[in-house]
């Protein structure tokens, strides 16, 4: 049978570090994104590009990555309790 070795405390260090890190990365995608995506002048390429409507482009663009960012956060959770469950296994085995 396969035996897992118990983690010591740089595993504990790495777990929290990466949960950590998932979290801050989710944030600053969100934050970034949406001051570039509000800083876009649609009227002035509209004006631009004859027959494109940008503004449609960006509405559809902001749309999409509103789905993409609600579902990141269920994301985020289920790796945490991924991670969790890992290590919950590793100290009971």
């Amino acid at each position: 049978m396969l035996k897992l070795k118990r983690m010591g405390e740089d595993g504990n260090v790495q777990m929290i570090g990466a949960v950590v890190g998932i979290l801050i990365t989710l944030i600053i995608a969100v934050l970034v994104f949406y001051n570039v995506a509000a800083s876009i002048d649609t009227t002035t390429i509209d004006a631009s590009f004859d027959g494109t409507p940008s503004a449609n482009a960006t509405e559809s663009t902001l749309d999409q990555a509103g789905t993409f960012f609600s579902i990141a956060p269920i994301i985020a959770i289920v790796t945490i309790a991924v991670v969790i469950l890992i290590y919950v296994g590793r100290i009971g085995g």
